[in-house]
């Protein structure tokens, strides 16, 4: 992306984005260009059901995808992996899930793109007891940690951090995971059997509002920009549909400015989303999750330096199987052009 459309993202005022927003809505409202308009039916599958892939959620709530021309159904995989199987055999036009994915995809011959960025940092977290929160990795050290099961990244990013970034090896440092099922982590801490836990939101929030467990020490500061999760597509179908391609992200750009533009969009629409969270840890994770830099994009563009990152992490935690090559698997002409028309429109 070149310095100018980066400086361009930047200047978008607040008033554009929502003037942009209002027009939707208005649209949706009077009910008459919407009705008038085609929409393309366009599949979506993400894995699980994440706070990473709000962006989307919002383009279908707030209307932005119809305003593209798109009629959009979002579906939850299982996995990290699935939503690949079900984009190359033609049961979803797009793929949200971890970065990486797109490398094993290439490896088993599977010609697939990325196209967005969807978190561009690890929104993960530590709980434990009121006063018992760490500040470093080295607080980590002599610790029990609560986790899912490996590869979560709720075990092997801590894993990876300790590492790569504070240098030493968790086990000959005393710290030591203990690994369950989904759901497990905040009871664990809880009973006493972990001194912390590794959680992603909504769980941090659930545990400080619910459980009165404090959080700390984002691993997004630790470990810095790093493109977590993103949007994929197959080759061919981008071919022969460039336009469809175009204008989705076009939607998830407009829809990303203006989740920043205005944070309270992004609680209204993750308690519809995810209403069997209560409502103070909905509030208070839609804060933190804005409030920690690159784990909401500012806009989907995925840097050299950021599928390093990925790679590097995925790599060390044996959920890729090979270096995959930026150039031939990243494909950030559709965002350059969604962030120039945004702007151009501000």
């Amino acid at each position: 992306m070149t310095q100018r459309n980066h400086n361009t993202v930047k200047a978008l005022s607040r008033r554009s984005v929502l003037g942009g927003i209002g027009a939707v809505s208005a649209l949706a409202a009077t009910g008459h260009p919407l009705r008038a308009q085609t929409l393309t039916p366009v599949r979506v599958t993400t894995a699980l059901r994440l706070a990473n892939y709000t962006p989307a959620y919002t383009a279908l709530r707030e209307g932005i995808f119809a305003k593209h021309g798109l009629s959009v159904e979002i579906s939850a995989a299982s996995s990290v992996a699935e939503p690949i199987s079900i984009l190359n055999a033609g049961r979803a036009e797009f793929a949200m899930t971890g970065t990486g994915m797109a490398v094993n995809s290439a490896i088993e011959g599977a010609d697939t793109r990325v196209i967005a960025k969807m978190a561009g940092a690890i929104g993960l977290w530590f709980i434990s007891k009121p006063g018992a929160g760490v500040k470093t990795l080295e607080d980590l050290k002599g610790k029990t940690i609560a986790s899912y099961r490996f590869p979560s990244n709720t075990v092997s990013s801590p894993t990876y951090a300790m590492k790569s970034v504070g240098g030493f090896d968790p086990k000959d440092a005393g710290a030591n995971f203990v690994e369950g099922p989904l759901g497990s982590i905040i009871p664990t801490v809880v009973d006493g059997r972990a001194d912390l836990g590794c959680v992603f939101e909504w769980d941090a929030s659930i545990a400080e509002a619910v459980h009165g467990l404090e959080v700390s020490l984002p691993l997004a500061g630790v470990l810095g920009p790093i493109a977590f999760t993103s949007t994929l597509v197959s080759a061919a179908y981008a071919e022969k549909n460039p336009e469809v391609v175009q204008s989705f992200v076009n939607a998830l750009t407009e829809s990303m400015q203006l989740l920043h533009a205005d944070p309270g969009v992004y609680a209204r629409v993750s308690a519809q989303e995810f209403d069997q969270v209560p409502g103070a840890a909905i509030e208070a994770g839609a804060k933190r999750l804005l409030g920690t830099e690159g784990v909401v994009p500012r806009n989907p563009m995925l840097t050299p330096h950021e599928w390093d990152a990925i790679v590097a992490h995925d790599l060390a935690a044996g959920t890729v199987r090979g270096q995959g090559d930026y150039a031939s698997l990243v494909d950030m002409s559709y965002a350059e052009r969604a962030i120039a028309s945004l702007a151009n429109q501000g």
